[in-house]
């Protein structure tokens, strides 16, 4: 191998080796580590994910990507996308595929193809089963622009995307036996890795065109192996049971609306959970030195160009246009902190200036993904932007990440962490990711905080620690994230003045802890089944009347528990004792007093803790202080 032909290549763990040039990325890995490239699906080139046949093509950092990283999952999932497409036009050669991207939830495919029936759900599976088994290889292919349209000839929505795609973007195929996809890849090596794939079912899809027939939709989850895929069913069983978005309804917390895809209706009892997440976090941001902001929910698009999101974000953005100007309703609240930044001249005594903004973010998600209030359009963040000097940023993000484990500690949520480096498209130069990149795995390793590395998965301006919480069903969901940004502060043109009296550059850190409210809160209905602590829960007691001459009482005691700050309610003697103590069990209520002629004479409550069957006795000063004493502490259970 002569030096021209040479290639280094670094790889995880800081090894470097020479390869000759377009070396296939899997074999570099399986030089590298044998046993870990056996998991290895496909590879992340520079922070690009790759298949492994990928020729590598320069000196570069080279990583395995396994179903256990997000982009290796959305890689598994996009396979099993063409998987079905294939079965599909086995099936009904008519069929014409039109886009099949992974979503949170699995993947979907949509098609232009007369209305599916079950048997034909039944063709592709068995269809699916033979290409599984023949373990058919993906082979990627990259054709001339009218060589694409001569291929796709007969589906216009193929032709559509190449005619959207980017002048100097190679147009790439994928040939699994005989199917043939347009796409940008990556894939699994071939089909044998689809074990675990599995189709849910089928609907109808209304076009953007009015005029156009429905499309057919088929969604599916995909996993390495048939065990993962059986271990997953099991799980959705209970996660059905468990959906946050029938407790919406049956706490009446929130809702959605045809109206207004993507967007929930928060309930007055909703406004109530919400305000108490605030309120938790205010007191942190309280201890810790926050200020709060508020910034407008739209911008020009002139804003958006500086910061970098319309180059990077766009597709994701609603945009509106006033007076001829155009504007876009913020997808992240960054802007606005930047702006009030440069308001006026800054001093380094000024620093650490922490920002906090609760304020209303707008995403276009597609149709496909909107899923409750785990995927919405429209959400707040418990968010703030910290203005440090580079010596700064190691303390903060230490502190961050206790504020982290305490937060979730009062959820009794377990959390994980993984290091998200640098994407295949980033603002800035190379060497300014690397400095931050160091600095964030410098505070994970002496902290001793575990981690995965997560390599291309940082945002466009900067590299992130992504904080995954784990429900009770095991169910992985990423919420919080700490990024360091170098990029921002040079586009906005931010300075400080420094102790030496000449002007220095900030650096911003973004972060957020429980993330938005809607996805946290729905996570953790799902977490607890409706139960929420007493704490978060809307009312907390419930007082029931034996009978009508026991009402006086009973109201009596609402009252001073809402003295006392305690949310009750009255639930009056119209029915039986029993029903009404099970339909706060239905309810969710923490506690449930009973008063009756006993405890009417004694000045005394018959206590009920929500999934307990005993009852208990105490006075009512006793019970009251027993109530605040536990909400005020955030007791997770009643």
């Amino acid at each position: 191998m002569s030096e021209l032909d040479a290639i280094r290549v670094r790889f995880p763990d800081g090894a470097e080796e020479a390869f000759p040039k377009s070396t296939p990325a899997g074999s570099a890995l399986q030089r590298w580590n044998a046993e870990a490239s056996k998991s290895a699906l496909a590879a992340s080139w520079d922070g690009v994910p790759v298949d492994l046949a990928f020729p590598l093509p320069s000196d570069g950092d080279l990583a395995p990507l396994t179903f256990e990283d997000r982009a290796g999952r959305d890689i598994l999932e996009h396979s099993s996308a063409h998987l079905v497409a294939k079965g599909l036009v086995e099936s009904i050669p008519g069929a014409l595929p039109t886009h099949g991207p992974p979503t949170e939830e699995g993947f979907f495919y949509d098609f232009d193809v007369r209305p599916l029936t079950p048997s034909d759900l039944d063709s592709v599976r068995a269809a699916m089963d033979r290409s599984v088994r023949a373990r058919e290889p993906f082979v990627r292919r990259e054709l001339s622009r009218l060589d694409a349209e001569i291929l796709f000839a007969n589906n216009p929505y193929k032709l559509r995307y190449i005619a959207e795609a980017p002048p100097d973007e190679p147009v790439s195929v994928y040939d699994t036996g005989t199917f043939t996809d347009l796409c940008r890849g990556p894939h699994v090596p071939n089909t044998g890795w689809l074990e675990g794939v599995h189709v849910l079912g089928f609907s109808a899809i209304t076009q953007e065109d009015s005029g156009a027939a429905p499309l057919q939709r088929i969604r599916g989850v995909g996993f390495p192996t048939r065990a993962q895929l059986d271990q997953y069913l099991k799980m959705r069983t209970e996660a059905e049971a468990r959906d946050h978005r029938i407790f919406g309804t049956k706490l009446d917390l929130f809702s959605f609306e045809d109206a207004a895809p993507g967007f929930p209706f928060w309930h007055p009892r909703g406004m109530v959970v919400i305000h108490e997440l605030e309120k938790f976090v205010r007191e942190h941001l309280d201890e810790a030195g926050y200020e709060e902001i508020r910034t407008p929910l739209l911008f020009a698009q002139s804003v958006y160009e500086t910061s970098g999101h319309w180059e990077h974000y766009r597709e994701n953005m609603f945009l509106t246009v006033v007076e001829g100007r155009t504007f876009g309703w913020k997808p992240m609240n960054c802007p606005g902190s930047m702006l009030i930044f440069r308001s006026r001249a800054r001093s380094y005594r000024e620093l650490p200036m922490r920002l906090a903004e609760f304020a209303p973010l707008h995403r276009n998600e597609a149709s496909g993904t909107l899923h409750g209030l785990t995927r919405v359009r429209e959400f707040i963040q418990d968010d703030a932007h910290i203005f440090l000097a580079e010596d700064q940023v190691e303390a903060e993000v230490r502190t961050l990440l206790a504020w982290i484990a305490r937060a979730f500690a009062t959820f009794r949520l377990e959390w994980n962490v993984e290091l998200s480096t640098r994407p295949a498209h980033f603002l800035g130069e190379k060497e300014t990711w690397d400095r931050a990149e160091a600095i964030l795995e410098h505070v994970l390793k002496s902290t001793q905080t575990k981690y995965r590395l997560a390599p291309g998965e940082g945002a466009f301006y900067g590299p992130k620690i992504d904080i995954h919480i784990r429900d009770s069903l095991g169910r992985s969901w990423q919420t919080g994230t700490i990024q360091v940004d170098y990029q921002i502060p040079i586009r906005f043109d931010l300075e400080y003045q420094g102790p030496d009296g000449q002007l220095h550059r900030p650096v911003v850190v973004h972060r957020t802890i429980l993330g938005s409210w809607e996805r946290f809160l729905g996570v953790l209905l799902e977490h607890v089944a409706g139960r929420l602590p007493p704490w978060l829960a809307p009312i907390q007691v419930r007082v029931l009347p034996v009978t009508d001459r026991h009402s006086g009482a009973s109201i009596g005691l609402v009252e001073e528990l809402r003295a006392a700050r305690v949310r009750s309610e009255l639930a009056g003697a119209d029915e039986s004792i029993a029903k009404r103590v099970r339909t706060a069990e239905v309810d969710r209520v923490p506690w449930v007093v009973v008063l009756g002629d006993k405890e009417v004479a004694e000045g005394s409550v018959s206590l009920r803790v929500r999934g307990a069957r005993e009852t208990r006795s105490y006075s009512r000063a006793e019970f009251i202080s027993y109530a605040t004493d536990r909400v005020r502490r955030r007791e997770f259970d009643p």
